[in-house]
């Protein structure tokens, strides 16, 4: 029983070991890509735009529906709360905080998650198994021109936009829904906000997102690198490829905690 469960951490191991050192070559060949500034390519330039509208455009709707949602709710019972103990002078900074700090930047990062890194998952995996990438290595075409970097490149886009989208869709439409229940007006709670921002919040709601949607991208290309054989191999390596991207999500939230 102990040289099987030996065996099992082993195995569990390497497996996981070989992936992290395939995400670090995805990374290293996508920077060589981006240096080289072969997104001027023809080919290249029009995959990176067909990214950026799948990835950054498309999930546009999405965002601000969930924006509102979360929005709503966090303003309601923040300012119901702040309200309720006369603390007026700490609305910005504690709606600046949860939204721009935490909701905005992991709700983006679950949405690219979800809805765009499961298809690159499907989509590389599918032209793995049709032999596509075979043909393109057969042109001379590498895979970090044509595959990596655009793809890479759109979600690195995708998440600081969305985020400062969801935080302005949150912020100021989740006070148009249910902030009016409150004892504050549209124009003193607009004042609150603009008096807490700094600089600093939007470096981090630039950064965060942007190092967890390129993660979230990284991971889907690897898990999609990783099919075989199949299209049957494709629903196992999606799960465990959002398994992986969650764990991601979890470690650079707790490492941004400590600098926040």
């Amino acid at each position: 029983m102990f040289t099987v469960a030996v065996r099992r951490v082993g195995a569990f191991s390497i497996e996981r070991g070989r992936s992290l050192v395939q995400m670090a070559a995805i990374s290293a060949e996508t920077m060589r890509a981006l240096v080289r500034l072969t997104f001027f390519n023809r080919a290249c330039y029009a995959a990176l735009i067909r990214q950026l509208d799948e990835i950054a455009v498309r999930g546009l709707p999405a965002t601000c529906i969930v924006a509102l949602i979360f929005g709503s709710v966090t303003v309601h019972y923040l300012l119901a709360i702040l309200t309720g103990l006369g603390a007026y002078d700490r609305i910005g900074d504690y709606l600046i905080d949860s939204m721009l700090h935490v909701i905005a930047p992991v709700s983006v990062t679950m949405i690219l998650m979800l809805r765009s890194g499961t298809t690159v998952m499907a989509e590389v995996g599918t032209m793995k198994i049709r032999g596509e990438l075979d043909t393109l290595a057969t042109l001379g075409i590498p895979l970090r021109d044509y595959l990596f970097l655009p793809r890479l490149a759109a979600f690195a886009v995708a998440g600081p936009c969305l985020t400062l989208a969801f935080s302005l869709v949150g912020l100021l439409g989740g006070f148009l829904v249910l902030g009016y229940f409150q004892d504050i007006t549209l124009a003193n709670y607009t004042d609150q906000i603009t008096a807490a921002l700094t600089l600093r919040d939007l470096a981090f709601v630039t950064v965060k997102p942007l190092l967890m949607a390129c993660a979230v991208g990284v991971i889907a290309l690897q898990r999609g690198l990783a099919v075989q054989a199949t299209l049957a191999e494709l629903p196992p390596l999606l799960i465990r490829g959002l398994l992986y991207a969650l764990a991601f999500v979890t470690a650079w939230e707790m490492v941004f905690s400590f600098v926040d």
